[in-house]
């Protein structure tokens, strides 16, 4: 290796990305865990575990809990996986940049920098926010690329072109100024930062409780409600996450093709679950299955946004006559939407009841013939057991119409829907429910409507499948209404609103016109289409919205930290390890802020 080299390490909740400053991408990504195997006495620590020969009930131990660390023990010894096993690097000879997350406590800074250098010795050390690092990546590379086409269909248009021009320059400007809004997608969180001149505004700075880690979680207990038991599997349904979800445009429109059973739901995907023999990790039957939904999706949106800038173009050359009865009527929309999805709350809520006391009715029916059945039996002689049979199929039935009704509360309007078409998340059964008990003591079954169902392995070899359909874009919906997930927070839309209006009034303009989408979950297809939709309601006409999506969203944060090192500032801001001996870590802590 050679002296004097810069480890950059970003830290993050779900994976570490190590490598070397100045260069192009990162040597390795490795997870920020240490996993336990069943039967096995030795540890699997961060890449280490792709050795582990099962994966089936791993267990996982993560250094870092709601954004932060909390174990330095296991985060001491995946830094030496890092720092020994892949980079084969001297810390006494080299320097050290570590990513940090927001508003991180002194004491966590300081555990980290008597890490740094108390335990590996480093020669220089500095510490950096994550959204900072990625917020400096994206805008060198967004300044270095050329804006995107128009499409030929639109490109005729005067207006149009006016538009987005109007919009381009915003952007431009934002840019050329250091100002933009950062949305940070990542697994334990999710951050809104508003920058200016390259530093975070900290106190505009908003959090939404809900991340990757989050919508894991939720995927398993849909999972071992419908299907498998899977609560204990959390790499594999990692996997499943992260290889068949999607962000739905439009909900509403998309619960009743989920739902469907045969061959037209384009939604319905089989996962294959590893078996310990033939198959060592889980695996998409058909990954062009994957595609149908993401290409039905593609049209879709090309439709609306053509049709939205066709109207944009139509009031435009109406001149300012045209632009106020736009608004009016938009406004007069609105209104009308707000009274339509109070009476259908209310027409919904009569009609579950009613639904409710139906079911109630059918139930007391099965329940009286039964009993009359077993009586008749009982009175004659040589009576068979024919009524089990019936009673186990009367609770399927019973079983299919609860999935039913999930999935059609999912489908109604709620009060937290917007314009763009989001829907409530209320397919996902409440944790506590005693179906969802009764259906994972059993691990296996099949499920009713549009979830999930398990084929089970028959002693023919058939490889164990979880089917999944509308769990595939109603979980990621956690991020947009996160109140159906238990979190009482608003939606990510409406937490940038909430950060931009924190931020100074002038400036406005300029972190709509340049939202930058980073972090693992941003990497949902139509993740940045759903927010664009979500967000053109609760922001003016009059300002321009442009989001852009991170490349590598994952390894922005580092990318940026490797960015500085080329650029010279590393050596100009890093604290010495001699400067840390003299002044102390507390001094040490000030000059690395102020830096």
């Amino acid at each position: 290796m050679e002296k004097g080299r810069v480890v950059v390490l970003d830290n993050g909740g779900a994976t570490c990305k190590i490598g070397f400053g100045g260069e192009a991408e990162p040597v390795k990504v490795i997870p920020n865990f240490v996993a336990k195997a069943k039967g096995l006495k030795r540890p699997f620590v961060a890449d280490l575990v792709d050795t582990c020969p099962d994966i089936k009930g791993l267990g996982v131990l993560r250094p870092v809990d709601r954004g932060y660390v909390v174990n330095w023990d296991l985060q001491r010894s995946i830094w030496d996986r890092a720092f020994s096993g892949i980079l084969k690097v001297q810390p006494s000879s080299a320097s050290l940049l570590v990513s940090e997350p927001l508003f991180s406590l002194p004491s966590i800074q300081r555990s980290m920098d008597e890490l740094a250098f108390e335990h590996f010795g480093f020669r220089s050390y500095l510490r950096v926010p994550a959204p900072v690092l990625a917020y400096r990546y994206e805008t060198s590379t967004l300044l270095d690329s050329p804006p995107p086409p128009m499409p030929s269909s639109l490109a005729s248009s005067s207006a149009v072109s006016a538009s987005s021009a109007s919009a381009a320059a915003s952007s431009a400007m934002a840019l050329q100024a250091g100002c933009g809004l950062l949305v940070d997608a990542g697994f334990s969180f999710t951050h809104a930062v508003p920058i200016w001149n390259n530093k975070p505004l900290l106190h505009a700075v908003r959090r939404m409780n809900v991340g990757g880690k989050a919508l894991t979680n939720v995927l398993k207990e849909v999972v071992s409600y419908r299907a498998w038991n899977m609560m204990d599997e959390t790499l594999i349904m990692d996997h499943v996450k992260e290889s068949m979800c999607l962000v739905s445009l439009f909900p509403t429109r998309h619960l009743p093709l989920a739902r469907k059973r045969d061959t037209g739901n384009i939604f319905r995907v089989e996962y294959l679950l590893p078996d310990g023999v033939t198959l060592q990790r889980g695996q998409v039957k058909d990954p062009a299955a994957v595609l149908l939904a993401v290409k039905a999706q593609e049209a879709l949106w090309e439709q609306h946004r053509e049709e939205g800038e066709r109207e944009e173009a139509v009031l435009r050359r109406g001149g300012g006559e045209g632009r106020e009865v736009g608004r009016r009527k938009k406004g007069g929309d609105r209104h009308e939407g707000r009274k339509k999805s109070g009476s259908n709350e209310r027409v919904g809520k009569r009609e579950e009841g009613g639904e409710g006391e139906e079911r109630g009715r059918k139930r007391g029916r099965r329940g009286g013939e039964g009993e009359r059945e077993e009586e008749s039996q009982e009175q004659e002689q040589g009576g068979g057991g024919g009524g089990g049979g019936g009673g186990e199929q009367d609770e399927e039935d019973d079983e299919d119409e609860e999935d039913e009704d999930w999935d059609e509360r999912a489908g109604r309007g709620k009060p937290g829907a917007t314009a763009g078409g989001g829907a409530s998340a209320a397919a996902i059964p409440p944790p506590g429910d005693s179906g969802s008990a009764r259906r994972m003591a059993g691990s296996r079954g099949t499920a009713g409507g549009g979830g999930g169902s398990a084929s089970r392995d028959g002693g023919g070899g058939q490889q164990p499948e979880l089917s999944l359909a509308s769990e595939r874009f109603m979980v990621p919906e956690g991020l947009f209404h996160p109140s159906d997930f238990g979190v009482n927070q608003a939606g990510l839309a409406e937490t940038i609103v909430a950060s931009v209006s924190a931020a100074p009034r002038v400036i406005h303009p300029l972190l709509f016109s340049n939202i930058v989408l980073v972090g693992g979950s941003c990497q949902f297809p139509f993740f940045k289409e759903r927010l664009e939709l979500e967000l053109r309601p609760l922001v003016p006409d009059s300002l321009p919205i442009h989001i852009s999506l991170s490349q590598s969203p994952v390894v922005s944060a580092w990318k940026g930290g490797s960015n500085l090192v080329r650029s010279g500032e590393f050596a100009r801001r890093a604290v010495t390890k001699k400067q840390c001996e003299e002044l102390g870590f507390e001094r040490c802590a000030e000059l690395m802020r102020h830096s």
